[in-house]
């Protein structure tokens, strides 16, 4: 039988100690990336709610539009600050994600291996042509987010002022920017209509 003194017990007893401390980091850190590629559309909300809240902006949430007479789209989020009206959506994308803006695909390499995903910005673009068509307002006040996960490296090329992908983190940063841009504000009277034409359609 061995003897340990006390400073030898007090160094096993740290050991286990730090050991297990480690382990359960490591699983919260599994259990918190796991919730958020799961709950992407809530914490989204929640990043826009405060980024609106502190910015005096409008949030509204869950909107249907019909794309043509066969497609209808879902718009999760639109932010309407004083320059522009900011139509995001969510996407549980993680990995690398790779391609050129201007592609009907982009490739996600993710740690189930590599897949073709259709481009999330095309979806993004034709819900902004579609309101751009039944509203007095141009389509340029129109801006379009694709929000994806933290762990996602963004490798698509060309992206367009207009149409960004963007992680979650940088959200409230970009949105930031787009009103800092220097253009005219938006007008009420369009800002109004709009809203009353997404509350018609969903009705």
């Amino acid at each position: 039988m061995i003897l340990l003194s006390s400073a030898q017990t007090a160094y096993v007893i740290s050991l286990v100690l730090a050991s297990l401390v480690l382990i359960a980091l490591v699983i919260l850190l599994i259990f918190e990336n796991h919730y958020r590629k799961k709950h992407i559309r809530e914490l989204t909300y929640l990043k826009l709610r405060h980024q609106c809240e502190i910015n005096d902006f409008l949030l509204l949430n869950n909107y249907h539009i019909n794309i043509d007479d066969s497609n209808i789209g879902l718009i999760d989020h639109v932010v309407i600050s004083n320059k522009y009206i900011i139509i995001i959506n969510d996407f549980a994308i993680s990995g690398v994600l790779k391609g050129d803006f201007t592609s009907d695909n982009l490739l996600n390499y993710s740690k189930e291996g590599a897949s073709i995903i259709s481009n999330p910005l095309n979806y993004n673009i034709n819900l902004t042509k579609r309101l751009s068509l039944f509203n007095d307002l141009i389509q340029d006040f129109l801006k379009g987010l694709v929000v994806v996960n933290n762990d996602t490296e963004i490798l698509v090329d060309n992206m367009s002022n207009q149409f960004k992908i963007v992680k979650l983190k940088d959200l409230p940063k970009t949105i930031k920017a787009f009103d800092k841009e220097n253009v005219k504000n938006l007008s009420e009277d369009g800002v109004v209509k709009f809203i009353n034409y997404l509350n018609e359609r969903n009705k």
